[in-house]
C-alpha cells in the first residue's frame, strides 16, 4: 500500500484537498485511489477504442 499511499498523498497535495484525519486516512486512500485508477482505465479504454476505429 506504500506506492498507492504515496500517489494519493501527492494527489492530495497537488490538488489542494484537505488531508484526511488519521482515522479516515484508509477510507480516503481507497476512495481517491479507486477514482484515479478508474479514470486511467477509462481513458485507456477510450484510447484503445479510437485507435481500433481508426485502424479499420
Amino acid at each position: 500500500m506504500g506506492l498507492i499511499q504515496g500517489i494519493v498523498d501527492g494527489f492530495i497535495i497537488t490538488v489542494g484537498i484537505t488531508p484526511p484525519t488519521p482515522e479516515n486516512k484508509r477510507t480516503a486512500t481507497i476512495f481517491i485511489a479507486s477514482g484515479l485508477i478508474g479514470t486511467v482505465v477509462g481513458v485507456a479504454a477510450i484510447f484503445l477504442f479510437v485507435v481500433s476505429r481508426l485502424a479499420q
